[in-house]
């Protein structure tokens, strides 16, 4: 089954530990980190760029893959998957697919744009166990001091800067 990227990081975090990110293009390198994971009894994020998506058929195909061998191989390690770099539209796909986590990039848009797609985005995943992390350049960042790191959004004042959008 897979898991919140948030809630994986988090204990990594508390534990002292790192959780690896592995880009993932075809059901064998798929299955090669989920059976290294689960030997060396590590949680991992598999990651799916837009192109990989695309190659493997679409998110919904990746993320039933992925369900399935989790399942077939008895993978009992948490397993998160993760949409890395993905435009708008890719991060909706993903979310109804099944995806545990998202990372939209926003980089080329303007800071309201920004703010009004992620706010978008959130009420889309809110019911979801499900995480949402956004990519900035780093001028963006200065501006709004929004920082990332470790798939958690962390905003000065989240709900005044989401609100006010």
């Amino acid at each position: 089954m897979l898991v919140s990227a948030k809630e994986m990081l988090e204990k990594a975090r508390d534990g002292k530990y790192a959780v690896g990110q592995f880009n993932i293009n075809n059901l064998e390198w798929t299955k090669a980190i989920l059976l290294t994971a689960q030997e060396m009894n590590s949680p991992v994020i598999l990651g799916v760029s837009c192109g990989a998506g695309k190659y493997m058929t679409g998110f919904k195909t990746v993320a039933s893959m992925v369900s399935a061998m989790i399942d077939d191989l008895k993978i009992t390690v948490p397993v998160a998957l993760h949409l890395d770099h993905g435009t708008y539209e890719a991060c909706y796909d993903c979310i109804n697919a099944g995806f545990s986590s998202i990372m939209f990039d926003g980089s080329h848009y303007p800071i309201e744009r920004i703010l009004k797609r992620l706010k978008n985005l959130l009420k889309s995943a809110k019911t979801k166990v499900f995480h949402l992390k956004q990519k900035l350049v780093q001028s963006v960042v200065k501006k709004t001091a929004l920082s990332v790191w470790g798939s958690v959004l962390t905003l000065m004042n989240v709900n005044q800067l989401l609100t006010s959008v």
